[in-house]
């Protein structure tokens, strides 16, 4: 095993990063959660401050996976985390408007301080009859290949996905 990428897991708040890192590193991942202290603690308890960190190993590469708060209050931490990637997974909880109205944002700052860096977008909770693909790209400002339908549950659909993000990257899968 020769390649080490650098992949980092962005996208809004709740939407699924640190359980994408979870269920894909190859061993327990470590994460800098912490009590919810605004309106948001009505969508979950806990929420990433700092960053997650895991690795895996897909088809002969390993991925050191590196994942970003999602809170808007937390920005300075993306392109600290971005640096020297490889390649980045946004993640996002499609069923809800205001994540997708978030991931917007995210979408431009990652343009702003990473335009060459390939990326795909993990669609979770997504129900594409309702909200075709070429519909959610547009909304959100992504091409429409670059969307994935990802459960970051299912460390299947985790490491399948890294494969594609590696494959991005420049190495075969």
């Amino acid at each position: 095993m020769d390649a080490i990428l650098k992949i980092v897991v962005a996208g809004p708040f709740g939407a699924g990063k640190t359980t994408f890192i979870r269920s894909a590193s190859d061993a327990e991942a470590l994460h800098s959660e912490h009590a919810v202290s605004d309106a948001t603690r009505a969508l979950k308890d806990t929420t990433t401050t700092a960053m997650d960190h895991g690795s895996a190993e897909v088809d002969g590469v390993r991925l050191t996976l590196f994942g970003t708060p999602g809170q808007e209050r937390f920005n300075f931490m993306w392109p600290v985390l971005a640096q020297g990637m490889h390649a980045y997974v946004l993640v996002l909880d499609a069923s809800r408007l205001q994540a997708r109205a978030q991931l917007r944002s995210i979408v431009r700052a990652f343009a702003g301080f990473a335009p060459d860096v390939p990326f795909v977008l993990a669609a979770n909770r997504w129900d594409e009859a309702a909200l075709p693909a070429s519909e959610l790209a547009a909304f959100v400002g992504v091409p429409a290949d670059a969307i994935v339908r990802c459960d970051p549950r299912d460390p299947d659909e985790c490491r399948s996905l890294l494969a594609r993000v590696a494959s991005l990257a420049g190495v075969a899968s």
